[in-house]
């Protein structure tokens, strides 16, 4: 190459001494246009590198706007869909209570709604200084109201948790409360926006709680009027008589029942010769007044003088009063019950009553001084002998069932034979469950046992039948009998459709 190179130079010089001073002009233009080239190779690549940062930037732009695009769209149906939960508070009662404009709407139809296309349309393409509208006009005034209204508001979760807790309380309270109003009155209340709404169902259907509120305050103002004008006739004239006898005669039903109790009691003995009595006195309590009014009830309403029945009104009538001062909130009916419920005026007393006859008072000392049958024997005497009276008021063919649970529990074994054998005496039947509770005794007639064992593994529980027939217990596995035992008719074992056998339609009989 450098051979070839130098010889071209050779053959070149004839030629340049040939041209002489046109051969310098000629190296002059080929430096300069040799320049030339350079430069517009230079400017080429710069403009190539030019073209390719600014090919990049537009799909970066691309990319970014289509972003853009995403993100706004998605905004805007997140900004809807939320902005819809502000609906339960245009309600002009909950604005009122927040203190914000109650004259706020909320849109009547969705026409007035735009879909987030349509918002992503006008926004791109609408004029540059014209403002694109997001909600309807009455959306936002509802927002800005209740954001004016709620910014002194600053409340933490733990604020948010107690006021639920609160609120919830309070519901039910006021739900226990319209179930004793005995009116029908049902509360419904849900929280499905967030937001509690809480309604009264009555006769004029569903209701917010102002406009409930409101009706029985008018209802309540209105009924005080009346019921003012109208204590002194009804119980002045209307009832008075009728009253004083409706209260001696349960009285006297009440005092009879408790003195076949006493009469009862008195013959069934402990085993220490011991038994107790039962009395229903005046409560101490009571103020003097009352005292008297009882006894003047103790009379039959034929007896009354007029003074006697001024007496009575005039110590109902102040009551009543005493009662609406303190109760404000309760109705006429339901302080009427209350003053007039004679069971409040007597209490039970209870007296032990030795084998000699002397009778004492059943404090609680003395009570403690017995033995722990004994304790267990009157505490469960006076609840056999009322059974014994009230059932003996019903059919003679009707159960005399009494249901214990965890019977005599903490009762010895002497205590549990004394007391069953009071039951027998009663003639009482009885149905009891107890941890280890066998009543294998020579006076019980009878007593059927299911024993209960239960397997945690099988998730099962087996139960085994034991009967007892006052001399021995008789089990099942030990090839007795148990339908015999218990002198059953053994019916209720055959077949439907043999013959001789009892329709399933028809009554069958059983028998303890």
């Amino acid at each position: 190459a450098r051979a070839r190179s130098l010889a071209q130079g050779r053959m070149g010089e004839p030629v340049r001494e040939a041209l002489g001073a046109g051969a310098a002009y000629i190296d002059r233009e080929l430096e300069s246009a040799r320049e030339r080239i350079d430069a517009a190779r230079a400017e080429q690549k710069a403009a190539r590198k030019a073209a390719a940062e600014a090919i990049e930037a537009v799909g970066a732009a691309e990319g970014a706007h289509r972003a853009a695009h995403d993100t706004l769209g998605t905004a805007l149906t997140e900004l809807l869909s939320d902005v819809r939960h502000l609906a339960p508070y245009a309600r002009p009662d909950l604005l009122s209570l927040l203190g914000a404009p109650a004259d706020s709407r909320w849109p009547s139809s969705d026409a007035a709604w735009s879909t987030p296309e349509q918002l992503l349309y006008r926004i791109e393409n609408g004029a540059p200084e014209q403002e694109p509208t997001v909600l309807p006009a009455e959306v936002a005034a509802l927002f800005e109201n209740l954001a004016t209204a709620t910014a002194s508001v600053r409340a933490g979760e733990a604020a948010r948790k107690a006021t639920r807790s609160a609120v919830t309380t309070a519901l039910q309270e006021f739900d226990a409360a319209l179930a004793a109003a005995r009116q029908d009155y049902r509360l419904h209340w849900d929280a499905a926006d967030g937001l509690t709404v809480v309604q009264v169902h009555d006769d004029h259907g569903l209701s917010s709680l102002a406009d409930f509120a409101e009706r029985i305050g008018a209802a309540r103002r209105d009924q005080e009027l009346l019921l003012t004008d109208a204590e002194r006739r009804i119980l002045e004239d209307a009832l008075l008589t009728g009253l004083a006898q409706q209260i001696h005669e349960r009285t006297s039903d009440a005092r009879d029942l408790i003195s076949r109790m006493g009469a009862e009691m008195k013959q069934r003995r402990m085993s220490s010769g011991n038994t107790i009595g039962v009395h229903w006195v005046l409560a101490d309590n009571l103020s003097e007044p009352a005292r008297v009014v009882c006894k003047l009830l103790d009379r039959d309403s034929a007896d009354l003088t007029p003074e006697d029945l001024s007496t009575v009104r005039a110590y109902f009538a102040a009551e009543i009063r005493t009662a609406r001062a303190a109760h404000p909130e309760r109705s006429f009916p339901e302080i009427l019950a209350a003053t007039l419920d004679y069971r409040t005026w007597r209490v039970f007393s209870f007296t032990i009553l030795t084998a000699d006859g002397t009778e004492d008072r059943l404090t609680v000392a003395r009570h403690s001084a017995l033995s722990g049958g004994e304790q267990s024997v009157s505490l469960h005497l006076p609840l056999f002998a009322a059974a014994h009276v009230m059932l003996d008021s019903a059919d003679p063919q009707a159960p005399r069932l009494l249901a214990l649970d965890e019977a005599f529990a903490g009762v010895d074994d002497n205590g549990r034979s004394e007391l069953l054998g009071l039951s027998v005496q009663f003639d009482l039947d009885l149905f009891m469950t107890g941890y280890d509770l066998w009543i294998t005794y020579p006076h019980v007639p009878a007593c059927a046992h299911y024993d209960l064992a239960h397997s945690a593994a099988e998730n099962t529980v087996s139960a085994t039948l034991l009967v007892w027939d006052s001399d021995d217990l008789l089990a099942e596995h030990d090839g007795t009998d148990l339908t015999s035992a218990l002198g059953s008719p053994n019916r209720r074992r055959l077949p439907h459709g043999l013959e001789g056998a009892i329709p399933m339609d028809e009554e069958l009989e059983l028998t303890n």
